[in-house]
């Protein structure tokens, strides 16, 4: 758990690393070698020198730490690129460490497993191609990025606050340290971008996130027998900022009060977590079960410590209820008129569900503001954010294609 927990925060290497690190410290007498898993963090700054080009498509090269399936975070850098591809833009990627296979193999898992992009996918050296936007994507790769030169602009693509992953040490300080290397922030959401400013008097700007219209819908939701109602639960014990303990202890209060309700415990391996009420667990699944299960629910809980989670926006999407803890990483775009907000807390987050299960007028009032306010969003918008803000140093920025339809939204 502790290792794919690492692999989705950082990629294939620095998972491996920070996994050898941990035992090393606990195991063996030397702690662990330093200089070749964390080496990057003594990288020399290289500002941008480049003038950049000032009409045409732009050049864009991504950083990434790693290409893994099934990450949230991935989806959203893939589902970017395609759309300014479509909008005429060249992207290029460069993987920290070794890639998957060769370059073509990389490509085809992206393809297969996010979108089909037509950028070129290779491991990141010495010969980084020239670029009009050079894009950081996680705290290592900001490391990577801070020397390299030959580029215009250098931006953060941030969709968490990485430093508040750890507790206080090293890492900590190396991903705190990122957000002072002088890149333009381009946010997931208002309150990654309130922080930075405030913090680091970093220059942000923010877009929102919309859904897969094509994975999550309110037709053809499955209704339980004999008005049984079903609670599904988000759940991620090897992710911290995702609540687990608060949201296990929530739900086992629901189960002594409404034994008849239906739980169910989706985004971990089945077998790895025990609780203390009947439950279905039905592991890791696919997207394409994932709108299905949000369709036969009528509550959801989902708890995000650090930036909001997609899934609210999903599971509005499909009908159903959400439960989500207050705070302004949270309220930066969930309201008490979309979803039913508590303190996080296990029994505050508890009267909140009985409260949605045992009131359907309540439920389904939520339920419609939050299907509208899903329905509201738009990736293509969002996205067309992202590119204005690579063109900021043109003088007239330009449109470069119309709107590609069939985009994944």
């Amino acid at each position: 758990m502790r290792l794919l927990k690492l692999l989705r925060r950082g990629g294939i290497r620095y998972g491996a690393n920070a996994v050898a690190t941990a035992l090393a410290r606990k195991y063996l007498r030397v702690p662990l070698n330093v200089i070749p898993n964390f080496e990057a963090v003594l990288n020399e700054d290289c500002p941008a020198h480049m003038s950049g080009s000032q009409s045409g498509p732009l050049r864009i090269n991504w950083v990434l730490p790693g290409v893994v399936a099934a990450h949230g975070g991935l989806s959203n850098i893939f589902r970017t690129i395609q759309q300014l591809e479509a909008w005429g833009h060249e992207n290029r990627v460069y993987v920290l460490g070794r890639l998957p296979g060769v370059s073509t193999m990389a490509k085809e898992r992206i393809r297969k497993s996010y979108f089909p992009v037509n950028a070129e996918v290779e491991a990141l050296s010495n010969n980084i191609k020239d670029s009009d936007a050079l894009i950081a994507t996680s705290w290592p790769t900001a490391y990577a990025a801070r020397s390299i030169g030959n580029t215009a602009q250098k931006f953060y693509f941030v969709q968490d606050i990485e430093y508040m992953f750890y507790a206080s040490g090293s890492l900590y300080e190396f991903a705190r340290k990122t957000y002072q290397f002088g890149f333009r922030g381009i946010t997931l959401g208002s309150w990654i971008a309130d922080v930075l400013r405030r913090e680091f008097n970093m220059e942000c700007s923010a877009f929102g996130f919309s859904y897969d219209r094509h994975a999550y819908a309110s037709t053809g939701r499955r209704l339980l027998p004999a008005g049984k109602k079903r609670v599904l639960f988000y759940t991620r014990p090897e992710t911290e900022r995702r609540g687990v303990e608060s949201g296990i202890l929530a739900l086992s209060l629901v189960a002594k009060k409404m034994p008849e309700v239906e739980f169910v415990l989706v985004g971990f391996p089945g077998h790895s977590l025990d609780v203390p009420f009947q439950a279905i667990l039905p592991g890791v699944l696919p997207i394409s079960e994932l709108g299905p299960l949000y369709r036969s629910c009528d509550v959801a809980l989902v708890l995000s410590h650090t930036n909001l989670s997609m899934l609210p926006l999903e599971l509005m999407a499909c009908g159903c209820a959400v439960v989500s803890n207050e705070g302004p990483n949270v309220e930066w775009l969930l309201t008490e008129q979309t979803v039913q907000l508590a303190k996080p807390d296990p029994k505050s987050l508890a009267e909140a569900i009985i409260q949605l299960l045992k009131s359907d007028e309540l439920r389904l009032r939520k339920i419609e503001a939050g299907q509208a306010f899903a329905q509201s969003t738009d990736w293509t918008k969002e996205i067309r954010t992202i590119e204005s803000v690579l063109l900021t140093k043109r003088e007239s920025p330009h449109r470069f294609a119309p709107d590609v339809q069939g985009i994944h939204a």
